[in-house]
């Protein structure tokens, strides 16, 4: 297993259409949670600061299809939306075999990144693909252990450590289950697509790991 941290500047994106159209379009796009991985694109939740305030001025562009608008922060002039994403690159990403890709991630003022873990052939079909497509500015990789508590630390984000914990203190794996996703989320103040987004992660990355050992 390997984790791959991948970095570009915000210039480097400029020759890339798609992401020469968001940029134009918002000052940060940030995907919180995959809420569906499918043929049909990926469903996320997104917190969008689109340049004029208007979250319809991105939605013109045709690889994002907007869902449902949460909620809207006036203060920082942020949007809070489920999103379908049909954009190529990730799609073509999402494609190869035991790849995972952590939210959080987007588009910030300083550009790019990225962080992914999967198997060893994988994750190297995975830089080759991007190496081809769009080089990027910086790459981290690091092996993760086999074993040992540091492995999940490894797999998982620190916020998805921190969800997977408060889900498991409070009962949410338990036989009897008396705590819904709403209970969780409303526990954690966030939405309850975005703690249901990250629930869905979370399984994935913890059930991938059990069926790589399995064989």
């Amino acid at each position: 297993m390997r984790r791959v941290r991948l970095r570009w500047d915000r210039s480097g994106l400029e020759g890339i259409e798609e992401f020469r159209q968001l940029m134009d379009k918002v000052e940060s796009y940030e995907i919180l949670a995959h809420l569906k991985l499918g043929a049909d694109g990926i469903e996320h939740l997104a917190e969008i600061k689109p340049h004029s305030g208007v979250l319809d001025d991105v939605m013109q562009i045709s690889t994002f299809d907007l869902i449902e608008v949460h909620e809207k922060d006036e203060e920082k002039g942020t949007f809070l939306a489920s999103v379908n994403l049909t954009h190529t690159l990730p799609m073509m990403v999402l494609d190869l075999e035991k790849i995972h890709l952590h939210p959080p991630y987007g588009l910030d003022p300083e550009g790019l990144e990225l962080n992914f873990t999967g198997r060893s052939d994988s994750m190297k079909r995975l830089i080759e693909l991007l190496k081809l497509m769009m080089p990027w500015d910086s790459i981290s990789i690091q092996p993760v252990k086999a074993d040992g508590p540091r492995l999940w630390k490894d797999l998982l984000t620190e916020r998805q450590v921190e969800v997977l914990r408060f889900a498991i203190d409070n009962g949410y794996y338990s036989e009897e289950r008396k705590v819904s996703v709403k209970d969780l989320a409303e526990g954690m103040g966030m939405a309850r697509s975005t703690m249901g987004g990250h629930l869905k992660l979370i399984e994935n990355i913890i059930m991938g790991k059990v069926a790589d050992d399995l064989g």
